[in-house]
């Protein structure tokens, strides 16, 4: 005969533990982490702008996925060509003027930058005017173009999940994930190279000491402060930005074997030759794809492995890809509660971004008329930054405008810096959740720095 079991109570909390992969996105907004991943960030933005300045404008004003571009430089060289016949003497606009052909947008603005200080204050108030016209046709920064790409695609990511438009997300994901790197890669590949390499060492390094200060939270032990999270990093910091590389290494064959082929197939002759072998490019693609694409879900994870395991990258790489093709159900279920998660927190974020910069725009601009407060940038919600023009100011009135903007960066800041630390606390949340389904390894068990790598703490003791 059967014996008979009472339950008293379930400890859900134990036995459900896909919602603590959703709570876990709340940790993004604890002062120590929101500290952290905002310094990431920074870091990051400031390497960007620093390759701006050094490169140069290079990207067309329509963005870097703008599809078309034709019709958009055909109105920016009318209105370059109207603002230099109405505002440049005939020596000073630029070559090719009485000819049909494009009229270089930035050569005309600074032309009027030059032209500015001497004229009169009436013809000075048409030059600023121009200027603002021709800011937005003039070309951008790599960086500049791809920020602001990142966070519209994110913005449609978050509303697509928030609104449950599946469509809206794919799309999202798509721009994100694919189009925006082939833009990149066609349009600057050295900022591919050059700021991708600052990348991942912010994903890996940094995202691990973030994934750490998660994972304490997530087992009850004390809290990590920003300092202690880094310093936890620090000794093994090339080991953690190497982890999300090494799939990355498929395409060291795939490279070069690909711009050999295409510098052959300009060659008369051999490239008949070349078109022949395109199918050894094609298996080399396929095999690059068979590593990248799932790795692309798996990264996060295994950033999160090599901060609570303490191993390197590969074995990370191999912990994290076999968790979920051990149990792939619970793995998209994790999925789709750190999605849920982290847009929740974009929208958190952008509401108190929105709100602090909306309600302090508009009651200092009750009193602030022209000046430098007047009609600065905010941002709405769940929506690409409404950004104003630049306008040409004076001397003062141009550095008190430089600090306003300074404070307006600096929430926007820490609103995208919540959103960058809720994306590896839902990484360390699922990581965790799917090693306990998986090993039934409890959330608590820790790599000890000092210990084996990959040891359990009753191992250690």
């Amino acid at each position: 005969m059967a014996e008979r079991v009472v339950v008293d109570q379930i400890d859900f909390r134990s036995a459900l533990v896909f919602p603590r992969v959703l709570n876990s996105a709340t940790g993004a907004f604890q002062p120590a982490r929101l500290l952290a991943a905002t310094f990431v960030v920074l870091a990051l933005a400031v390497a960007g702008r620093f390759y701006d300045a050094l490169r140069g404008p290079t990207i067309q004003p329509a963005g870097l996925l703008a599809p078309v571009r034709s019709q958009f430089d055909s109105v920016a060289n009318d209105i370059a060509r109207r603002a230099a016949l109405n505002y440049l003497l005939p020596e000073q606009r630029p070559a090719g003027m009485d000819i049909r052909g494009g009229v270089d947008v930035e050569t005309v603005y600074v032309a009027l930058q030059n032209r500015l200080g001497s004229v009169s204050e009436r013809e000075a108030d048409g030059i600023r005017r121009e200027l603002e016209r021709l800011d937005s046709y003039r070309p951008k920064g790599t960086f500049d173009s791809f920020s602001v790409a990142v966070g519209r695609c994110v913005d449609s990511l978050a509303v697509g999940v928030l609104t449950f438009s599946p469509a809206v997300s794919l799309g999202a994901f798509a721009n994100l994930f694919i189009d925006l790197p082939l833009a990149c890669w066609r349009e600057d590949r050295w900022f591919c190279f050059i700021f991708g390499a600052a990348f991942l060492i912010a994903m890996g390094a940094g995202g691990a000491a973030l994934c750490r200060m998660t994972a304490m939270d997530l087992a009850g032990k004390d809290k990590l402060s920003a300092a202690n999270a880094f310093a936890f990093v620090k000794p093994r910091w090339i080991n953690h930005a190497l982890v999300p590389v090494w799939p990355l290494l498929t395409l060291v064959v795939l490279l070069p074997v690909a711009a050999g082929l295409g510098w052959l197939s300009r060659i008369p002759l051999i490239d008949i030759f070349a078109g022949l072998a395109y199918g050894l490019v094609i298996v080399l693609a396929f095999f690059a794809a068979i590593a990248l694409i799932p790795w692309g879900f798996c990264m996060p994870l295994a950033v999160a492995a090599s901060a609570c395991e303490g191993c390197d990258g590969l074995e990370a790489a191999q912990r994290t890809v076999a968790y979920v093709l051990r149990r792939p159900l619970h793995a998209l279920l994790y999925f789709i509660m750190a999605t849920i998660g982290v847009s929740l927190v974009i929208f958190i974020s952008d509401l108190f971004a929105m709100a602090t910069l909306s309600l302090a725009a508009n009651f200092v601009g009750m009193t602030a008329g022209e000046g430098p407060m007047a009609s600065q940038a905010t941002i709405r919600l769940l929506l690409p930054d409404d950004v104003a023009p630049a306008r040409s100011l004076g001397f003062t009135a141009s550095m008190s405008a430089g600090f306003v903007g300074m404070w307006i960066t600096v929430v926007k800041s820490i609103a995208v810096g919540a959103c960058f630390g809720a994306f590896w606390s839902v990484a360390t949340g699922a990581y965790l959740a799917l090693r306990k389904t998986c090993d039934d390894q409890p959330f608590d068990d820790l790599w000890i720095p000092g210990t084996p790598a990959g040891s359990r703490q009753d191992q250690a003791a």
